[in-house]
């Protein structure tokens, strides 16, 4: 564990509030973005209908977030394993999730008015998981972000875990409170990132290759979750 003291960048320098506010900052321009830029140019808020535009989107923002903390991703990169790893990791991970949605694709789609971005999840198709997949990329990095600095700042897993819970939960009961999603969406996805509390900052901070271990089990849950959705549809939205 020794070796993440190289993680000592100019911006682990400020304050925690100061870096969190900064996470905070870019996950909300990213999201404000997305709610005002597409139907300002007349794009539907929503995956399946918007696939490539909005994936776009969400790379771009995962461009400057990396670009913003790089020093500190660049450093842990170097500390945590060969490029060659995360590439090899990569292509195994991307053949079982394409097994997912291959399996996916084979399940009814459920029938019922569609209240877009809510219900784009119960309504997608395999084109959903495009910009899914990109949002994503940009919650993983961010989260990253916030492990490794937790992790510089106290020198213990479990205040990581605490700190993480924390952060992670509380972002997304803010974003439910502030985007007005379903109750029963909101809670089933809240408390998903509380159970990652015990997921990905172990892998991030314990496990070479860990980014796409963690990466590829957050996009699974959405593929079992879809899957979940089309074969026990909520009540109203029978297949």
């Amino acid at each position: 564990m020794e070796r993440y003291n190289i993680f000592i960048t100019d911006t682990l320098k400020d304050p925690f509030y100061g870096v969190l506010g900064n996470i905070i900052a870019l996950w909300v321009l990213a999201v404000a973005g997305y709610y005002i830029i597409f139907p300002f140019f007349g794009y539907e808020l929503s995956y399946n209908a918007e696939p490539i535009r909005i994936a776009g989107y969400f790379l771009f923002w995962g461009a400057v977030s990396m670009a913003y903390f790089w020093k500190l991703f660049s450093k842990w990169l170097v500390a945590s394993a060969h490029i060659w790893v995360y590439f090899a990791l990569s292509l195994g991970f991307a053949g079982v999730l394409l097994g997912l949605l291959y399996i996916f694709a084979q399940l009814p789609a459920p029938q019922g008015a569609s209240l877009a971005p809510n219900t784009d999840i119960l309504f997608a198709t395999p084109w959903y998981f495009l910009p899914k997949s990109a949002e994503i990329l940009v919650q993983q990095i961010l989260i990253t972000i916030l492990v490794l600095d937790l992790h510089y700042r106290f020198h213990s897993f479990k205040s990581v875990l605490m700190g993480y819970a924390l952060c992670f939960g509380g972002a997304h009961v803010l974003l439910f409170l502030i985007t007005g999603a379903p109750t029963p969406y909101a809670t089933i996805m809240t408390l998903g990132a509380l159970f990652s509390t015990f997921i990905f900052p172990y892998l991030i901070l314990r496990v070479r290759g860990g980014f796409v271990y963690a990466y590829a089990i957050h996009f699974a849950f959405y593929i079992l979750l879809a899957m979940i959705l089309h074969t026990l549809p909520p009540p109203g939205y029978g297949g």
